[in-house]
């Protein structure tokens, strides 16, 4: 009973930390002008749909596999489980961050832009989208390494570092809001996560006795590179639509926003196809695990 409190007193604890969280963006919102809150609450549904949707492939089959491997004799492996998880997270988050600033305003206009749902509305959700959109990584990659702490039996880790968060919080979202406005609430939130990132792969750099950081850095900044690439041929395409096709209209919305990112997407995975990773035939077995196609237990992936 006392091992169990221990892990989940603080990860509890950090839950609750992040409706205090929102607290503090939707404080710093009430000052902002009218429909900021409205804004974050909008853009935060269509940022939190492929995130939700792709972070079950990665943090559930991870979770038991950084337990088996809490060990010291296990490090070893343990780091190259880190490595794969991380190079797995830029894989699926990097080029639908890229996509989704990109086509943010189209994407806004399909869903929400109706009767007093206005253009002006959807300008202003795509900026908050936007800024989501460019930390997906920080966001999903922070998860995978709370998880880590979680199976090597430390949660006061995260939980300090959740707790650090809130103060971080509300600076950022002082300092962002004077000049970004709406938006900055959540380049806030990206802030955190990327220095809740950073600090801790530091700990547990030191922890493990130093991380694979040329093994991890090397395939992630070739996914960036990658992603860039897709978003600019996708706003490429976007541009080429708008321009044959006009910018009003449902069909014609879809057709924008589809033909755009398909062309993203498909730049993307010629990208990473010459890249080599193993981690993609790693994402495909996941998806196929996921839908029921494949009984393969993570452990054999």
């Amino acid at each position: 009973m006392g091992e169990i409190w221990r892990l989940m007193g603080p990860a509890t604890l950090s839950s609750g930390m992040l409706l205090i969280s929102v607290y503090i963006s939707l404080l710093f919102a009430s000052q902002l002008p009218v429909g900021a809150a409205s804004a974050l609450g909008y853009a935060q549904l269509l940022f939190l749909t492929p995130l939700g949707i792709l972070s079950n492939v990665i943090l559930v089959p991870y979770m038991p596999i950084f337990s088996k491997l809490a060990a010291p004799e296990n490090w070893g492996e343990l780091k190259q489980r880190i490595r794969q998880s991380l190079v797995l997270t830029a894989f699926t988050m990097m080029p639908v961050g890229a996509l989704l600033a990109v086509l943010a305003l189209p994407a806004v206009r399909i869903v929400y832009e109706r009767q007093q749902f206005t253009q002006q509305d959807s300008q202003l959700v795509a900026s908050v989208l936007l800024a989501y959109a460019v930390g997906m990584f920080f966001y999903l990659g922070r998860d995978v390494l709370v998880r880590v702490f979680y199976g090597l039996g430390d949660g006061n880790t995260p939980f300090k570092v959740s707790l650090w968060g809130l103060l971080l919080n509300a600076v950022f979202c002082f300092l962002f809001t004077q000049q970004f406005g709406a938006a900055g609430l959540a380049l806030a939130t990206v802030g955190v996560n990327f220095v809740s990132m950073v600090i801790l792969l530091w700990v547990l750099n030191r922890r493990l006795r130093g991380l694979p950081w040329r093994e991890t850095g090397l395939p992630i900044s070739g996914l960036a590179a990658g992603s860039i690439l897709a978003g600019v041929v996708s706003w490429a395409a976007l541009w080429g639509c708008q321009s044959l096709l006009g910018t009003e209209g449902l069909l014609v919305q879809l057709l924008n926003l589809s033909i755009s990112g398909l062309a993203g997407l498909g730049v993307f995975a010629l990208f990473a196809a010459r890249l080599g990773l193993p981690e993609v035939d790693l994402f495909v077995n996941r998806l196929r695990q996921k839908f029921g196609r494949s009984h393969k237990s993570p452990d054999k992936l």
